[in-house]
């Protein structure tokens, strides 16, 4: 009988997948060749903190992560190393973005993905998103068919393309936000989406992410905000910022602060 309401559950309320894109080379980390989601923490990789995450929040059923081709391997070991059992699949990412995101979400769909399943978005260093707002993302996208994380931005904030303003290109930064991650949506309609997309472009502006081609098709982005300093390590500051982060997460652990 309980074996039967598990499966009666999971039929009804469908399931809920992630998507870890990892198969950026780093460039910008000026570290002799490592992609930065390999470099060490505190003896950790970086990848596997942000996993981590994902492993332990319990809306989350299946992962499928997105890596550089050659570094598949060093993936999977890692992934068996550190037990993370929800990973399901690793599949090579393409040469752009957009190209890695769309093999993953056909990487959802060959675990057997359907229309009205959850697919969150991340990146995969992005170690510090909280499990808050992992969830939260999940439930709006539930009620809206999508969410996108963001911040508020907290400086006042300038819109030009020349190095003149006038009054009309300061923006009030109450009403202005950067995007981070995850993004989140009912998997139907970011596939959807992304077939039929014409150009990766709109009106001159590139289509960077999956937030906007989904709502280059019309539909209404849901925003949720975000929770945390969920920074993405990008840049060797990025990585030192980081370790502070963690350093002072793992003092207050110790001395119960």
């Amino acid at each position: 009988m309980r074996g039967f309401l598990f499966i009666y559950r999971m039929e009804v309320c469908g399931l809920n997948y992630a998507i870890i894109l990892a198969a950026g080379v780093g460039q910008r980390m000026r570290n002799g060749g490592l992609p930065k989601q390999f470099l060490k923490l505190m003896g950790k990789p970086i990848i596997i903190y942000t996993l981590e995450k994902f492993e332990r929040c319990e809306d989350i059923n299946q992962v499928v992560v997105v890596c550089h081709g050659g570094y598949i391997d060093e993936m999977q070991r890692l992934i068996d190393l550190y037990q993370i059992r929800k990973v399901s699949k690793i599949v090579v990412g393409g040469s752009d973005r957009q190209s890695s995101l769309e093999r993953g979400l056909d990487g959802v769909a060959e675990l057997g993905g359907q229309a009205d399943d959850i697919v969150t978005i991340h990146d995969g260093v992005r170690p510090l998103v909280s499990e808050t707002t992992i969830r939260e993302n999940i439930r709006v996208a539930k009620q809206y068919g999508c969410a996108i994380t963001v911040r508020p931005v907290t400086e006042s904030v300038v819109i030009t393309k020349t190095e003149d303003i006038g009054m009309s290109e300061f923006k009030e930064r109450a009403d202005t936000y950067s995007m981070t991650a995850p993004q989140t949506f009912r998997l139907g309609a970011i596939q959807e989406a992304y077939h039929n997309l014409p150009t990766m472009e709109e009106n001159g502006m590139p289509l960077l992410d999956a937030a906007m081609v989904y709502a280059q098709t019309g539909q209404k982005v849901h925003l949720v905000k975000d929770q945390g300093a969920n920074i993405k390590i990008t840049t060797p500051e990025d990585f030192y910022f980081l370790k502070a982060i963690l350093e002072l997460e793992e003092n207050k652990y110790i001395f119960g602060l």
